[in-house]
């Protein structure tokens, strides 16, 4: 791979031999390389892209890794004894990578949207495909809600006007459609084991702020602030729900958001072992 595109690996002392001795193999075939030292790979300390090898239990101090620049991947083991699973190794790799962050050689769904009613639509549907794919009620009502949340924050956060200034966010209450312009795409697919729902926006403008705010407060109890519009409670359930979230920003341009969530009947998801992968171009 170009060199632009290889990782440090940073690992949390915590795991055993064993498990980091499966990472390189597995990362790469994922389509990832992994620098052997800072030394190898000829940038700036600052500018090289750091992988955080933990075991997915998300903290108020994993906020931190995320406000660095370029943000910390952030990829969980998911077995005390086993390194990152292959189909995250993918999705990490389709997020450095480009193009469509759902898996290949699943049967993808797409949708353009640009009516808020649309976005209940697109919720029915993700709770449809997961109970025809032999997912749980409760899978089926968390896969529900991630795709509401993606799709609202993608038609009515992302878009701006000519001076930068949002066009929706602060009167999400009053908007009932979105220029077409301004319309977003949705994804849907479904394997053996987890559902992906994927939102994308031609604005490019997400940072990692929200995800930073929605860390900041994880464990904790819930606080809703609905000043200024935009995502918050509804990111924090979104983190709660989903096994990995994956996110490529290429600046200016588009906005990809991939939510992985599993078809089981799990309790407890938001002490669950969680990736959040967030890579900006």
């Amino acid at each position: 791979m170009e060199a632009s595109r290889g990782l440090l690996l940073i690992a949390d002392p915590s795991l055993a031999p064993t498990v980091l001795e499966q990472v390189a193999p597995t990362l790469a075939r994922g389509g990832v390389s992994l620098y052997s030292s800072l030394e190898d790979t000829g940038a700036a300390r600052a500018s090289v892209r750091r992988l955080v090898l933990f075991d997915g239990k998300l903290t108020p101090a994993h906020a931190e890794l995320l406000k660095r620049d370029p943000p910390a991947l952030l990829l969980s083991t998911r077995q005390p004894e086993s390194g990152p699973s292959e189909w995250e190794a993918l999705l990490l790799g389709a997020a450095l990578n480009g193009g469509p962050l759902t898996p290949q050689g699943l049967s993808v769904a797409r949708q353009r949207i640009q009516r808020l009613k649309d976005v209940q639509h697109a919720a029915d549907a993700a709770s449809m495909i997961v109970l025809e794919a032999g997912g749980t009620k409760t899978a089926a009502q968390l896969a529900a809600d991630v795709m509401h949340e993606l799709a609202v924050n993608a038609l009515l956060d992302a878009p701006v006007d000519a001076k930068g200034e949002p066009k929706y966010a602060h009167r999400r209450t009053e908007v009932q459609d979105v220029d077409a312009e301004d319309a977003c795409e949705l994804g849907l697919a479904v394997d053996g084991a987890r559902v992906y729902l994927e939102a994308v926006d031609k604005f490019g403008r997400l940072t990692t702020g929200p995800f930073v705010r929605a860390l900041e407060s994880y464990g904790g109890r819930v606080q809703v602030n609905a000043s200024g519009g935009g995502a918050g409670l509804g990111l924090r359930r979104m983190i709660e729900h989903s096994d990995a979230i994956a996110v490529r920003v290429n600046r200016g341009r588009e906005t990809r958001v991939l939510c992985a969530v599993d078809l089981g009947d799990a309790r407890r998801r938001a002490a669950l072992p969680k990736s959040l992968l967030f890579c900006t171009e």
